[in-house]
């Protein structure tokens, strides 16, 4: 459980990359004012960094777009479905609820409560739907 003295955030790949930023920056540095032959290391660094780079914007777009994905069911459930029964959406791992969302409206409420009783795959419930709703913004 989060509490106000675990609630420190340490991105540790973001240090990894700004660490190897900085060991680039200074081999090439060394490279071009001291003479060092250090481009290889450099270039090396450069190569681990923008990966690293290119990971954490992967991991960071679909972390951020499952929280969209959840709020986003949040409030459609809210809207279209009867009282408490969008209360099943907590029974749901991320990948269900994201599944669930291209259910139409009028099929949400009872493939919501299918979903949540009989546990069903994010798979099961896509091959469930009958009537699609498109998602043409998933990034």
């Amino acid at each position: 459980m989060q509490s106000a003295a675990s609630h420190a955030h340490h991105p540790v790949p973001t240090y990894i990359a700004s660490a190897l930023w900085l060991a680039a920056a200074i081999a090439f540095g060394g490279a071009v004012i001291f003479g060092w032959s250090t481009q290889a290391i450099a270039f090396a660094c450069l190569l681990l960094a923008v990966f690293v780079n290119i990971s954490i914007e992967r991991v960071y777009t679909t972390g951020l777009q499952d929280r969209i994905i959840m709020l986003e069911m949040k409030v459609r459930c809210a809207e279209f479905l009867p009282a408490g029964q969008d209360a099943n959406l907590a029974k749901l791992s991320k990948k269900q609820m994201a599944a669930l969302r291209f259910a139409s409206d009028d099929e949400l409420g009872s493939l919501l409560e299918r979903a949540a009783r009989e546990n069903l795959s994010p798979k099961d419930i896509k091959a469930s739907i009958r009537t699609w709703r498109p998602d043409p913004h998933r990034t």
